[in-house]
């Protein structure tokens, strides 16, 4: 069975392979390892800090021109975004903590995040109950196909072997693949003193940048020093594979699938390992071929001038980053979008194509921070599932409206999801190739839809008392009350009689009602669309 378990640091990790990927595989400069400085960091499992990652859409010019509302206000929303976290606290147990606010085209909006390995609570600004994700639970574990409640057996010490088994694999597959990283073109070191969380540390400044071209050439050269390195790689899978089978009674013999197709015998090992090695050569020697392939001039229209990864570390003298900041861009400049074309390369030309197209100028992301107690101790706020918490299971039954109310109407949050994300929109599409109950037109001219199937893609309950024969729809997203009876075209909308153009009527079993009407008494407003040939669409659309 596979385990499914939070790590509080992937976050940090995410940020430091970045900060890392073109300052490792150097040799050793102005005293610093940088191979030993990531294998190292990849081995904190305790630590406090704080990071900042900023977003920017970079906009052509004119690229509103023509657009819509809606799409111009969502994307004044998501154009720029910043990311604060504060006091981030993580252990090495499972547990993360951390406090910020996600700021969007200058509105802010404030959090508190508290996961386990079981679970995850967010507290957002403006909402009236904190959000818990149960990483245990049966819709986390439907939606990943994974059995996330199933737990490793065993003593204490036996999940603290799987733990440590994690850790050695960690550390045999970072020889082949970190050993490898080829230099940066341009990086330099020098010593200084910075100030982390008001402490004095003394340790090296670390600068290394790369622009466009240099990222493809470094790219190249990286698979290349992997394809080199037979060796290290037929390495590297047998240290894998002898840590796998050490731990064969708790893992099961799934535990090596992935690479082995299952674990072998003593006696297979060699070959196993001789197999394994040659599908991932086979794998690298087909990037390699493709990336010799690649079209000059497409390359370096993509990866412009404007196009660069900026690095700063501060290290200190155990090797520990301290500070990072990683700044890049990602700005492609087309002069010739059929250039792709005359190299036989169809697929990379329409990518390229597309891109010209696009609104987007390109992207920018600067994601900086700094750490302390590191590998020390550190004990995060642990989240808490109360009764009145929204859990997954509640948001995925939940309407956009029900949502909705679970923010101050004066929030942030709720500014957003109503008035940009328009998250209480709803549209019901009867289609002549999908619906299983059309929408008819009468020989009188009127059109008529399905009650119950109406109702119930609105969000609205229906019941029917089988005494009387009439039929109540609630909808609780307009808190409207429609009675109706069948043969009749009286309604009764919230305690008012009304006259509806057409009786309820029941055909093949199902009661279909004034298209119009209901619409209306329900807050909405129907079309007829053009959807293939000659079929017409009846399409409701609302926003309560």
């Amino acid at each position: 069975m596979k385990k499914w378990k939070w790590s509080g640091k992937a976050t940090g990790l995410a940020l430091l392979a970045l900060t890392l990927v073109i300052v490792a595989g150097c040799q050793a400069l102005g005293g610093v390892d940088f191979n030993q400085m990531l294998k190292q960091s990849i081995k904190v499992s305790t630590m406090e800090g704080k990071q900042n990652i900023e977003f920017k859409l970079l906009l052509a010019d004119g690229a509103l021109d023509g657009a819509d509302e809606d799409e111009t206000e969502l994307l004044k929303w998501i154009s720029q975004i910043n990311l604060q976290l504060d006091d981030i606290k993580i252990s090495d147990n499972g547990r993360m903590s951390a406090e910020g606010k996600l700021i969007l085209n200058s509105k802010s909006i404030g959090f508190s995040l508290k996961a386990d390995e079981k679970l995850v609570e967010l507290d957002l600004e403006g909402a009236k109950q904190p959000f818990v994700i149960h990483l245990d639970g049966e819709l986390l574990s439907e939606f990943t196909g994974t059995e996330l409640d199933s737990q490793v057996s065993g003593t204490p010490a036996d999940k603290e072997a799987l733990a440590e088994t994690g850790k050695q694999i960690i550390d045999i597959f970072s020889g082949y693949a970190i050993d490898n990283l080829p230099n940066p073109s341009s990086l330099t070191v020098d010593p200084g003193q910075e100030q982390v969380n008001g402490e004095t540390v003394s340790g090296m400044r670390v600068h290394a940048e790369l622009n466009g071209k240099e990222l493809w050439s470094w790219a190249k050269s990286y698979v290349d020093a992997l394809l080199n390195d037979e060796e290290g790689l037929n390495t590297m899978i047998t240290g894998v594979l002898d840590t796998l089978a050490e731990q064969t009674d708790l893992l099961g013999s799934q535990a090596g699938e992935s690479i082995f197709g299952s674990l072998p015998e003593e006696d297979e090992k060699t070959t196993a390992v001789e197999e394994a090695s040659a599908g991932i050569l086979e794998l690298l020697t087909e990037l390699k071929d493709e990336m010799d392939q690649a079209d000059p001039e497409m390359l370096a229209e993509i990866l412009s001038e404007e196009t660069y990864i900026k690095t700063d570390l501060f290290v200190d003298t155990e090797l520990d980053i301290r500070k990072s900041t990683v700044e890049a861009s990602i700005v492609p400049h087309f002069s010739n979008p059929a250039a792709a074309d005359t190299q036989n390369n169809e697929e990379l030309a329409g990518v390229e194509d597309e891109l010209a197209d696009s609104p987007l100028k390109g992207i920018w992301i600067k994601m900086s921070g700094e750490t302390w107690n590191v590998n020390g101790t550190v004990t995060p706020a642990a989240p808490v599932d109360s009764d009145t918490a929204i859990s997954e299971m509640d948001l995925g039954n939940m309407e956009g409206y029900q949502l909705l109310r679970q923010f101050d109407n004066k929030s942030v949050m709720y500014d957003l999801l109503r008035n940009s994300a328009h998250i209480t929109r709803q549209t019901v599409e009867f289609n002549p190739d999908y619906s299983d109950n059309l929408a008819i037109r009468t020989p009188a001219g009127v059109t008529i839809i399905p009650l119950r199937d109406t109702a119930s893609e609105l969000g609205a309950t229906l019941t029917k008392d089988a005494a009387t024969g009439k039929i109540t729809v609630y909808d609780d997203a307009t808190q409207t009350t429609v009675i109706l009876k069948v043969g009749s075209n009286q309604a009764v909308v919230n305690g008012k009689t009304l006259k509806w153009a057409f009786p309820a009527t029941v055909i093949q079993g199902v009661t279909y009602v004034s298209a119009r009407d209901l619409v209306k008494a329900l807050g909405g407003e129907l079309s007829w669309q053009s959807w293939y040939e000659d079929n017409d669409m009846l399409v409701i659309n609302r926003e309560p």
